[in-house]
This record gives C-alpha cells, structure tokens and sequence, in this order.
C-alpha cells in the first residue's frame, strides 16, 4: 500500500471516496468538493493482486483518513472499474473481482456508483485545468497554432490494452453529458502502402474485417512488432532479441521505449503513432469537437516526444482530401491527458453528478 497526501484542506462542502480498479492497479482516494472544485486529498495505490478485492481496500483508506480528520468520513462513493457494468457491477475484464455497487454501499453505509473506467475518464474532462501543464499538454498543429477551446463537444480517445471511445455534450447551463461509445471498434481505415500491407497482415490472422483497436492500442503496438518481424526483415539485434525472448504483455513497453535508440522498434511507433492521428482526425470530421480532443492512457503521456516529433500526428489528423474539412480539423484544439490521476477525478465528478 502506497498512500499519498494531496492537501490538508479539509473543509468541503462533499467528501468522496473515489476509485480506479484495474487488473493490474487498485488506486482509492479520498476527494473533497465544494463549489464545483474537487481537491485531491489523499491517495492509496494497491498491487490488485496483493488484495483480496476491493472492500479491504476501501475499508484500509476510510479509517486511515478518518483517524487524520472525522471529516473526511465519505458522503458517498463512485468506483471505476476495468470492465462493462450492469446494474450497478462489474466483472472486471483481466481480474476475477465484481465490484459490486450495493455490496459496498451496505458495507461502508453511504451511496455507491459503479461506472466503466473509460466513461469516468470522459467525466474527469469538464473539470481539468486546459492551461495547467502538469495536467495537459497542449498538442501544436502543423503551422505551430494551438487554438482555443470553444463550446461544444468534447472527444475523448484513450489507446490502452484495448481502445476506448467517448464524448461529451454541452447543455444549455454550461455543464456537459458523458457519453460511452463503442468507436473503438469501428472500422480501420489505411492510407498509406504501410498501413495498407498492415491491413492485410491482421486481416490474414483473424480472418474478419478488423476494426481500429487492433491498431491503435497496445495491442496494435503488438500486431505492428509482429507485422514487422515477419514482413519487414527487421535486424534481430540485442533489442529486438530481448523484445522477442519478453511476454506478450512486456513488448509493447519495450518496443516504447527502445523506439529512440533502434531504428526499427523507431518505425514501429511512427506506425502507431501515425495510426493514432489519422483515427483521432476521422472521428473529428464526425463529431466536430469544438471542446477538443483529449487523448488518455499511459500509451499516449509515455510517448509524448514521438507525437509532438516532425508533427507525425497532428500530419495525419489534419489530413483530408477536401480543403474546407482540413481547415475545420486545423482549427479543433487537441490535448494529451498527462494526470495519473483523472479517473479519481472523474469518478469524484461522476459521484457528484449521478448520487
């Protein structure tokens, strides 16, 4: 157990026990709100396979926090989880938990929600701070332009183990509505004679018309190390040995993070990254984002460099073969989340917005 203290400002109007259950991380943090800010508190981060489920967790964080303030006792209770929810629970997908909404409801006695993890990153959107760079970074286009948010929808993106989808409506009071999406899923589309022999080379494994993920996750990072291996002749030197000896799990951190120093783990993530702008502009020629793009996950803050080098994204984003809808792309601000911590937040938010 890893326990952080935010802030010692203890006098908010709500306090929220907030959590992000994954199969690898159970992160759990006590926030505070009032007047529409949410201060962090205190955060407590857990191996998920050094606990027996979520409850001893929560239990661990509630009288930890109480015996530093009987004000932070939780008001109520919102937990994201790594998986689909019905009715208020969740099988976490690469864990054996259910989290239960009521189970911990009945146990800590306050109010509980349970929400997919990728929808309690799009309720963390309205409450980021667009000009703290600790929080976002702030994606220049081609011409070196950074525009401006405006009303409107917000697009979220978030390349992970797999690819989530999400947006976010303005209302008429200035607030904004999550929505979940299964855009991930949709439909690839090549554009150049890589992608296009990429293409190809995933059809040919799975025999059906592949969709996005496959590309634009960390398992596209995957299929693009394997398409490489097997088509492109690569150097079997040291890295590419020590990538090939690693897990399947392992690789897509190493091809990372050796993308600087070996040419072709280099053409790899160009690949992805490339992939990564062209998917983000597609999906803004249809949702016209006004509000912004917001890229999420470890993949994307992790290789900030490699998106921001010889503008391989924004290339690719602002890319479309009619010169109005280019202008309309040029002008959609896009963001890199860099806050680890954005599902607490949302899941604060969420609190906030659904008990």
């Amino acid at each position: 157990m890893k326990v952080e203290w935010q802030s010692e400002d203890f006098d908010q109007s709500r306090i929220i026990l907030a959590g992000d259950i994954g199969g690898t991380n159970t992160n759990l943090a006590i926030v505070g709100e009032k007047n529409g800010k949410f201060t962090m508190i205190v955060e407590a981060h857990w191996k998920s396979k050094d606990v027996d489920g979520v409850i001893q967790p929560i239990n661990k964080l509630i009288s930890l926090a109480e015996q530093k303030d009987k004000r932070l006792k939780p008001d109520m209770c919102c937990i994201s989880a790594a998986g689909p929810v019905s009715n208020n629970s969740c099988k976490l997908t690469n864990l054996a938990w259910e989290i239960n909404g009521k189970h911990i409801s009945e146990e800590i006695g306050v109010p509980t929600e349970v929400i997919n993890d990728f929808l309690a990153i799009s309720y963390a959107i309205p409450i980021l701070d667009t000009e703290n760079p600790a929080k976002l970074l702030k994606i220049p286009h081609c011409d070196g332009t950074i525009p401006q948010a405006k009303n409107g929808v917000k697009l979220v993106i978030g390349p992970g183990t797999g690819l989530g989808v999400g947006y976010l409506v303005p209302t008429k009071e200035g607030k904004y509505i999550p929505f979940s999406s299964e855009g991930g899923h949709s439909d690839f589309a090549a554009f150049d004679s890589v992608t296009w022999e990429l293409k190809d080379y995933i059809y040919s494994k799975i025999d059906v018309k592949p969709g996005v993920e496959p590309f634009v996750s960390g398992q596209g990072i995957l299929n693009i190390y394997r398409f490489f291996r097997d088509k492109k002749n690569i150097v079997f030197d040291d890295v590419i040995n020590e990538i090939e000896a690693a897990s399947d799990d392992e690789k897509p951190a190493l091809i990372s993070k050796y993308s600087f120093v070996n040419e072709d783990c280099k053409k790899m993530m160009e690949t992805f990254v490339k992939m990564l702008g062209n998917f983000a502009g597609s999906l803004s020629t249809i949702m016209l984002p006004a509000g912004g793009v917001f890229i999420a996950g470890g993949i994307s803050a992790k290789n900030e460099e490699m998106i921001l080098r010889d503008n391989l994204f924004m290339a690719q984003f602002e890319n479309n073969y009619k010169e109005n809808i280019s202008a309309i792309l040029k002008d959609i601000p896009v963001y890199i989340i860099r806050d680890y911590s954005v599902s607490l937040y949302g899941a604060a938010n969420a609190a906030v917005n659904l008990i």
